[in-house]
């Protein structure tokens, strides 16, 4: 796909009707979270396009939600948080376990939430979190159209509208454009260096639910150096828990054609073929009942962009965005991947409701959109990088484990790290943190430097009112916002 100037679609959808104000490309988690803080903070009603023919109780396995994901939910409503937390399960430890069942070290789970308890960490099954965000979204009369996936994206010249074109023959117009397509992003693809490319990690991971209880209500850490793996398991509910199995796996051994959800029985076989070879190699009985009662299997191998992104903003007048996985495909090891998305949608609205939205009028103005999402940017690309980074950390540590020459020393580290920090540090940057503080921080940091720079011009008498203006805008990009 390419992004071009273009004649006039014979196509184009809803021809008759004015241009959208917000285009969301991609109707996943971290689009529906989108949508909703749009709706919420803005006050104006966006419209989403997903590929899929529609939700379905078979998509993904399970994941963690953690408080900085869950700050972003309670913000756009306390009662979405209380539907989502309700269809998932909490996490009470979170436990390091030798593959015979041995623990390691164990940490309280709650101390990630800094005494909140309506933030405490929780496992949920991926169809259930998105069932939640899409009941919010129906209630709020936010249109997703489905069967419309993303083809390509034309800028405009006459009036640099984004003409998005879909796989149907179709397009729409919009004024803004969210690429929130996830990791293989055709909105990223149009507009990004092409030299940047998904890459594989060399891990796969065969992944699961199972109608299971877990022991000890916590999510658990199990190694083996006798199988050389590790994995993970936690509930997802009440009598239901996920699990995740990493196998390190060259390139060159892998059929990317595999990857995704497998049917009823490859995911029988598999797992009980698995469960097999690990009762053989000593794993406790805890870890193998729920490879024997899997209901939903998947399999997947972990990519990442080559080189990372260094802008997520594209377009003249910077009025295409990539958000969530599209801009920062991640890695699973601390359960960030679903919050970052989550972070950036948080982040963004809030930038775009205090430089372009007038509260007192409930007017939205889009002339300083760019220097939204400039700080945008600003924050989100080192933010999503550095917790990256603690994921691949993270990942490597727990891959030591599974080598007998290094085993034993990552378990001491683990339990050194576990009394002195209450988790291992790679979980604080993450789940501590705070999007709406952040953005108040950099948007302090703004104020400051627009009052210096108002200051120097007011005592600098070559200036004169109107070069100060010109100057004033300059600095924000446009202008002058509403705050």
């Amino acid at each position: 796909p390419s992004s071009s100037s273009s004649p006039q679609s014979p196509h184009r959808e809803q021809d008759s009707e004015p241009p959208a104000t917000f285009v969301i490309a991609g109707g996943g988690i971290v689009g529906l979270v989108l949508a909703l803080a749009i709706k919420k903070h803005l006050g104006v009603t966006p419209e989403i396009y997903e590929k899929a023919r529609g939700f379905a109780e078979d998509v993904g396995a399970g994941l963690g939600l953690y408080p900085n994901g869950m700050r972003v939910l309670r913000d756009i409503d306390p009662a979405l948080l209380h539907s989502i937390r309700a269809a998932g399960h909490p996490y009470q430890y979170r436990i390091w376990e030798k593959h015979d069942g041995t623990e390691v070290a164990k940490a309280n789970e709650d101390f990630l939430a800094g005494g909140e308890q309506e933030l405490y960490s929780i496992g949920i099954k991926r169809w259930r979190l998105q069932d939640e965000l899409y009941a919010a979204v129906s209630k709020a009369r936010i249109p997703i159209h489905f069967r419309k996936a993303t083809t390509n994206v034309v800028e405009r010249e006459e009036d640099g509208l984004m003409e998005v074109h879909f796989a149907d023959g179709t397009s729409r117009l919009t004024q803004v454009l969210f690429g929130v397509d996830g990791s293989k992003s055709t909105v990223r693809q149009v507009f990004a260096d092409p030299d940047i490319q998904l890459s594989y990690t060399g891990i796969t991971c065969l992944m699961g639910t199972a109608k299971c209880p877990i022991q000890r209500q916590g999510i658990h850490f199990p190694s083996s150096v006798t199988s050389k793996f590790h994995a993970v398991y936690f509930p997802v509910g009440e009598n239901e828990q996920c699990f995740q199995i990493h196998f390190p796996i060259e390139a060159e051994q892998t059929d990317k054609n595999d990857w995704g959800n497998l049917t009823s029985a490859e995911g029988k076989v598999q797992f009980e073929s698995l469960a097999q070879n690990m009762q053989e190699d000593g794993w406790d009985k805890q870890y193998l009942d729920p490879l024997y009662s899997v209901d939903h299997a998947v399999r997947v191998g972990f990519a990442l962009l080559n080189p990372r992104l260094d802008r997520w903003v594209y377009g003249r007048n910077r009025r295409v965005v990539l958000v969530g996985d599209a801009a920062h495909p991640p890695v699973p090891y601390v359960g960030q991947g679903a919050q970052m998305g989550i972070e950036d949608a948080g982040t963004l609205v809030l930038l775009i409701k205090a430089l372009c939205y007038n509260e007192e009028s409930g007017a939205l103005d889009l002339s300083n959109f760019g220097k939204a999402t400039e700080i945008y940017e600003r924050l989100r690309i080192p933010r999503t990088s550095s917790i990256l980074d603690c994921s691949k950390s993270y990942g490597d540590m727990q891959e030591r484990r599974t080598h007998r020459s290094s085993g034993s020393f990552q378990d001491l580290l683990i339990q050194g790290e576990v009394m002195m920090n209450d988790t291992v540090a790679e979980m604080l940057p993450g789940a501590t943190f705070n999007y709406a503080e952040d953005v108040r921080r950099a948007l302090k940091r703004e104020e400051k430097k627009r009052r210096s720079l108002k200051h120097s011009t007011s005592t600098n008498s070559a200036l004169g009112r109107d070069q100060m203006k010109e100057a004033l805008a300059q600095l924000w990009g446009g202008t002058m916002p509403f705050v």
